[in-house]
């Protein structure tokens, strides 16, 4: 099995922390320590081993953090003001630096899962329930989800978010999150043996607020022979995270689906018709009319439809730098279109050059040089009035750019109707399982 810990100082923190680093690949889970511990804490009572098979299998990749409990929960004497600060920076810690770092170890996008036991359960649910958009799943063991156990009576704004007996029965029914908790893995367990009588009463008022607002977790509660002890939590892991696993690559899978099916040919599109390095390269100043000369040269073998290529980008260039920057490849087209538009009309003959000045004045072969001194003198849009009408097309392009603004929103617009689809069948047998 792959080890290590990774140490780096916190900006939130202002100290360094350790994580401790177990696998190579897989689901990446993200384990919070139990009131007080370190990040060898897993490995020293036996849940790394619990484990096992699913990291050495490539199944899942373990992040076990370190806790600052002892300046946060733990210090009941301490100012409780002072206290929040710091519970509060590690819940941003965990959120702003070691779920980037996560994504980093693990080579993937992947949701990490949140895990622990105790008082790491506490911390893994309040970390889901605030972001669920950064987390997959959550498998809390034998928790405790009131603040008030370690702070009393006392109580503000950053504590009551911190307090999932608080927070969570007072959510609105049509908070976004409820959506997202319903496309997310939830699992609470508890024992009904020594030491579990707060885990076991707080469970029951968040699986209360779960029912109440619809939202399909699993709350089990095992039996009165299950104490508040590592040899249960190795147990109840190796039983419950095969069915979250299942259910976040099923998810994951549906994701990605919908994401294919919705991610339209409507960006394809935009990018074929943008789709040359003359585009790419056209938001450098000087390279499109480099690469705007081959093309005409491929359309019309005359080199003097050169000059109005150049003039073409002159004009398109204006409009694309008052939109955005990412327009100004959308609008390149245009000098595409512009150059097969006057190449239809040379197409009859090799005399393309003196139908193309005909356009323009009486025809007369120099009108061919007069075309070269007009653009290089004169702005775009007096040269050429006619050609500034064949660039109607242009603005065809500018929708082509706005699709695809508009496929981001399509593309998650199919995820709640996912969430709608994805079947609670499993979630709802399982939860029913109470005893053991």
């Amino acid at each position: 099995m792959n080890r290590e810990t990774v140490t780096a100082h916190s900006k939130n923190l202002g100290k360094d922390m350790s994580i401790r680093v177990y696998g190579e690949s897989g689901w990446p889970v993200i384990a919070f320590p139990i009131q007080d511990a370190m990040s060898d804490c897993y490995e020293q009572f036996g849940m790394v081993d619990a484990m096992k098979d699913y990291i050495d299998g490539g199944k899942i990749q373990l992040f076990v953090l370190d806790s600052v409990d002892a300046e946060g929960w733990s210090d009941r004497g301490g100012d409780n003001v002072l206290r929040v600060k710091v519970i509060e920076a590690f819940y941003n810690y965990v959120c702003e630096e070691v779920v980037p770092f996560v994504h980093e170890r693990n080579s993937s996008d992947l949701r990490p899962l949140t895990m622990g036991c105790s008082l790491g359960a506490t911390h893994a649910l309040v970390a889901f329930l605030r972001r669920p958009d950064l987390f997959q799943g959550v498998i809390a063991l034998s928790g405790g989800y009131d603040a008030q156990f370690f702070f009393g009576d006392w109580m503000n704004t950053t504590l009551y978010f911190n307090s999932p007996v608080h927070f969570l029965p007072n959510t609105p029914h049509d908070h976004p999150y409820i959506d997202l908790y319903n496309r997310r893995e939830i699992v609470l367990c508890c024992g009904q043996g020594a030491w579990e009588e707060e885990g076991l009463r707080t469970e029951h008022i968040v699986d209360d607020a779960f029912r109440a607002l619809g939202v399909n977790a699993w709350c089990d509660y095992w039996g009165t022979d299950v104490d508040h002890d590592w040899p249960w939590w190795q147990k109840q892991v190796q039983y419950f995270l095969p069915y979250v696993l299942d259910e976040a690559e099923k998810y994951h899978a549906e994701e990605v689906a919908e994401a294919a099916k919705n991610a339209p040919a409507k960006p394809v599109t935009a990018k074929k018709a943008a789709g040359t390095k003359a585009t790419r390269t056209s938001r450098t100043k000087a390279a499109p009319a480099k690469k705007a000369e081959p093309a005409v040269k491929k359309a019309a073998p005359a080199a003097k439809a050169a000059p109005a290529a150049k003039v073409a980008p002159a004009a398109k260039a204006a409009p694309a730098a008052k939109t955005s920057e990412k327009a100004e490849p959308k609008a390149a087209p245009a000098t595409k279109a512009e150059p097969k538009a006057a190449a239809a009309k040379p197409a009859p003959a090799k005399k393309a050059a003196p139908k193309a000045t005909s356009a323009k004045p009486a025809p007369a072969k120099k009108a061919a040089p007069a075309a070269k001194a007009e653009p290089a003198k004169k702005p775009a849009a007096a040269a050429k009035p006619a050609p500034a009408k064949k660039a109607a097309p242009a603005p065809k392009a500018e929708p082509a750019a706005k699709p695809a603004a508009k496929s981001t929103a399509a593309a998650k617009a199919p995820a709640k109707k996912a969430a709608a689809t994805k079947p609670a069948a499993k979630k709802t047998t399982r939860t029913r399982k109470s005893a053991r």
